[in-house]
């Protein structure tokens, strides 16, 4: 059964209602579920052709690519295998196959495809102009993991421009879509274990997939984690190393420097011993594209985007792999000791806070719907930052500032913790005392939490914050 992204195929089938030809780039993270969107999206076509490229082994070259092509047109549409040696010729193929009726066409992981071509966008282009779009019932889908070389190569290519339909850069689920699948797995679990479960899988379709409903959050974990066959285990290697080649080491480099701590670019190249150069800003834009890092722009209280970001590790998966997985993987190899509880995991408490805060911010628009805030009235919403100046009563980090048309603003305090106690009261009557607002601007405090807090510690945070929302209200919103 299909879970979600009803906005996204909303988007698609719009397309069938054109009454001309429609060029679809679509964009995402391995694992999060780009082409089982295209394969939904299909049944509502009596043709669904999908064509991956060969997967980035070194030794394959152009010409195993178009004939690879070759095998699977043939396949597809039980002709006759034909050499090809060029992609104009095999894509004019594909568009002579199809040039008739309504029919949705996949190329996935297209920049694999084009390995050994320089060219082969600009055939694309050609092939599309002169073939594909005489068709007008025709959806070309062109898929990719590798954000940064569509970006690249399609949609700041000159000879593309006015012929994209439609753009998608596919994020994780959002926790209704996360609800709803547990739910229709018959998940049995409570609010912390399906809290443990995200912080280490985020919001990634193909990871919550390999839960199992009849084992606890931890024996799952165990299981995908610190078993040699899991799959969270192995992924690492073939959604990085795979997606990025020759760049990865550099830019493994930037994510391990990054997962402790919310730096700004400038601090990063420091810690690299390296110049904030337009080689670190291409690094990190292509870490943003491909779903793993996240630059969060802080937006001044007069609505403008300020200057200031920091980098924020986006992916649990990545955080977690990095500092948990890898770390034991050769003795697990060895069939040294396996870990069997998570109370094993030095750190794990900590890092939790991270995970929780990427899970919240991931679903901003729950938080708006439970301060009744409509995207009319929204300004800005995002995590601030206030340096200390001779200007202000001194320096505060805000982990999410929303700012609404009538001057109201909201501070959203975010904690993950074992047991909460009534010290978050102080950390934001400090923030409120420091921060800098408009003259005529009102502030209201908002908590977002997880964890076990007693009845006089509930009573004493219900009394200071204007509003208070567990995750589990989150959750089920």
């Amino acid at each position: 059964m299909f879970i979600g992204r009803r906005q996204e195929l909303a988007q698609l089938q719009k397309l069938t209602k054109k009454g001309t030809a429609s060029l679809v780039c679509l964009m995402g993270r391995r694992r999060i579920g780009k082409s089982t969107l295209i394969s939904e999206f299909g049944k509502t076509f009596p043709r669904f052709v999908s064509i991956q490229g060969l997967g980035p082994d070194e030794r394959v070259t152009l010409q195993d690519q178009l004939d690879h092509f070759s095998e699977k047109i043939s396949d597809i549409f039980n002709t006759k295998k034909q050499y090809f040696d060029s992609w104009t010729e095999a894509l004019s193929t594909l568009a002579k196959q199809t040039s008739m009726g309504p029919c949705l066409i996949l190329l996935d992981e297209i920049s694999w495809m084009s390995k050994g071509d320089p060219l082969f966008p600009l055939r694309v282009k050609d092939v599309w102009d002169t073939q594909f779009k005489k068709n007008n019932d025709l959806i070309l889908v062109l898929c990719g993991s590798v954000s940064a070389w569509i970006e690249d190569n399609i949609l700041k290519n000159a000879s593309f421009e006015g012929r994209i339909s439609l753009e998608l850069a596919l994020e994780e689920l959002r926790l209704p879509e996360i609800r709803e699948l547990l739910a229709q797995r018959k998940f049995q679990m409570g609010m912390f274990e399906v809290l443990q479960i995200l912080a280490v899988t985020g919001g990634v379709p193909k990871y919550l997939e390999e839960i199992l409903p009849k084992q606890t959050a931890e024996q799952n974990l165990i299981r995908l984690c610190y078993d040699k066959n899991g799959i969270l285990f192995n992924d690492f290697d073939k959604i990085f190393v795979d997606i990025f080649g020759r760049k990865s080491k550099s830019l493994e480099k930037i994510v391990r420097i990054c997962l402790e701590k919310k730096l700004t670019p400038n601090q990063l190249a420091l810690e690299l011993k390296s110049d904030q150069n337009s080689d670190l800003t291409e690094a990190i834009h292509i870490l943003e594209l491909s779903g793993f890092l996240s630059r969060d722009f802080y937006f001044q209280p007069s609505g403008k985007t300020s200057k200031l970001s920091h980098l924020r590790i986006k992916d649990n998966y990545l955080r977690f792999y990095l500092k948990f997985i890898e770390p034991k993987k050769k003795p697990i190899l060895k069939g040294g000791k396996v870990i069997t509880s998570f109370m094993d995991l030095k750190g794990w408490t900590s890092i939790m806070g991270l995970q929780f805060e990427n899970i919240v911010l991931q679903n901003k628009d729950l938080i708006l719907k439970n301060l009744a805030i409509e995207n009319s009235q929204l300004i800005s919403a995002a995590p601030y930052v206030q340096r200390k100046k001779s200007t202000n009563k001194g320096a505060c980090q805000i982990d999410l500032l929303i700012h609404t048309n009538l001057d109201v603003f909201y501070l959203c305090e975010i904690k993950c913790r074992k047991e909460i106690d009534s010290s978050v009261i102080e950390e934001v009557k400090r923030k409120t005392s420091v921060l800098q607002l408009p003259r005529r601007s009102s502030l209201k405090t908002v908590f977002i939490y997880e964890g076990e807090m007693s009845n006089k510690t509930l009573d004493l945070i219900t009394e200071y914050f204007y509003q208070v929302i567990p995750f589990e209200k989150l959750f089920l919103s």
